[in-house]
């Protein structure tokens, strides 16, 4: 496709992940997994 990487691919850190976090407001949830987050339903098999 003649795509580049501006990085190279990493696996991140505790610490990389805990400051990608401190970017969001605290309780942040994407009202996009509320259906997922608050499921209340038992699922039959």
């Amino acid at each position: 496709s003649g795509m580049i990487l501006f990085k190279k691919p990493y696996s991140p850190s505790i610490e990389d992940l805990h400051n990608n976090g401190r970017n969001f407001p605290p309780n942040f949830l994407h009202d996009s997994w509320m259906d997922y987050l608050y499921w209340d339903v038992e699922l039959e098999p």
